[in-house]
């Protein structure tokens, strides 16, 4: 009988697997953006007046962008799971990874407040999963669970980190690792022709 190896979940092994979409999603919350923007000029709106709308187009935008985004080696016609969307973000399904994509203006992940979201902060750290042979040791889910917190202000995304989440404490998310990614999804230097 083999040994059973569990999945690494540390930052730099999902940075790995997962740099592929990274850029991708920064694009579609630029097109949402872009949308939300053309939109709100053309019928004359300030988007400052209402927030949730101006967030939620983009969101609606950023949907359609999404359908096109498909796990690494899956091939056919269907797109990633895209259809259990909250209105509080986007979730995206890749092999090994589910990311749950929300616009978070605070410094910290804020507390759940559904039992769906308690459970998807619920993981071990990856420190203690590497630990262990079995990979769903104290674990419900397969996939190993991600944030992308992002956050727009004066049409710009100011923030994009990944955050892995590793459950709560005293009523706060307790983070396992997260990394800032604008600087692996900016577009390369314009070189002067």
């Amino acid at each position: 009988m083999g040994i059973a190896v569990s999945r690494d979940d540390s930052e730099d092994a999902v940075l790995a697997r997962t740099a592929h979409v990274w850029p991708d999603i920064r694009e579609a919350l630029m097109d949402g953006i872009k949308a939300a923007v053309d939109l709100h000029d053309f019928i004359g709106w300030d988007y400052r007046d209402d927030k949730h709308l101006y967030q939620h187009m983009i969101r609606r935008k950023a949907v359609e962008a999404f359908k096109v985004l498909k796990p690494e080696g899956e091939t056919g016609s269907e797109p990633v799971d895209a259809t259990d969307l909250p209105m509080s973000g986007l979730i995206l399904t890749l092999e090994h990874d589910v990311v749950r994509i929300w616009h978070i203006a605070t410094p910290e992940i804020p507390k759940p407040t559904t039992p769906t979201k308690c459970e998807f902060v619920s993981q071990p750290p990856s420190r203690q999963m590497s630990l262990f042979d079995v990979p769903d040791v104290g674990r419900k889910h397969e996939l190993n669970h991600l944030i992308l917190r992002w956050t727009v202000r004066e049409h710009l995304i100011e923030r994009f980190d990944l955050v892995r989440p590793a459950g709560m404490e005293k009523n706060h998310v307790v983070v396992d690792w997260h990394r800032n990614l604008l600087p692996r999804c900016a577009p390369p230097p314009e070189t002067a022709g």
